[in-house]
C-alpha cells in the first residue's frame, strides 16, 4: 500500500508545471507585449508536462489546464513544445502591447 502510495505521488508531482527557466527580459515595458501559453485537460499527455522552450531556451513546464502568461519585447519568437515524443514549433509574431494567446495542443495543433 505505501508504495501504491508512493508512485501515485511521483506520477502526480510529474503533471505540475511551473517556470523552469529563464524568461527573456524586457527592454522598454510600455511597448511590451503579452503571451499567454493555455493547455486544456486533453486525455493526451494526462500524466506529463509539456515542455516550452522560447527562442531554443526551456521556460516553463506546463501541466494540464494550466495558464501561464509572460511579457516580452515586440518582435519574433520560436515557440517549440515538447511533450512525449511530440515536438510541436510555432513562431509567435508579436506587436506593441499585443496579447497573444497561444493553445498548446499534445498533438501539435496550435
Amino acid at each position: 500500500m505505501g508504495a501504491a502510495i508512493a508512485i501515485l505521488g511521483v506520477a502526480v508531482g510529474c503533471t505540475t508545471g511551473g517556470l523552469s527557466g529563464t524568461l527573456p527580459a524586457v527592454t522598454n515595458p510600455s511597448e511590451a507585449a503579452n503571451i499567454t501559453l493555455y493547455r486544456d485537460g486533453t486525455l493526451p499527455g494526462w500524466f506529463t508536462t509539456i515542455v516550452v522552450d522560447l527562442n531554443d531556451r526551456e521556460i516553463y513546464r506546463v501541466g494540464r489546464n494550466e495558464a501561464f502568461s509572460f511579457a516580452v519585447d515586440p518582435g519574433q519568437y520560436l515557440l517549440v513544445y515538447r511533450i512525449g515524443f511530440n515536438e510541436c514549433r510555432k513562431v509567435v509574431w508579436v506587436e506593441p502591447r499585443e496579447n497573444v494567446r497561444v493553445r498548446l495542443s499534445p498533438i501539435c495543433s496550435v
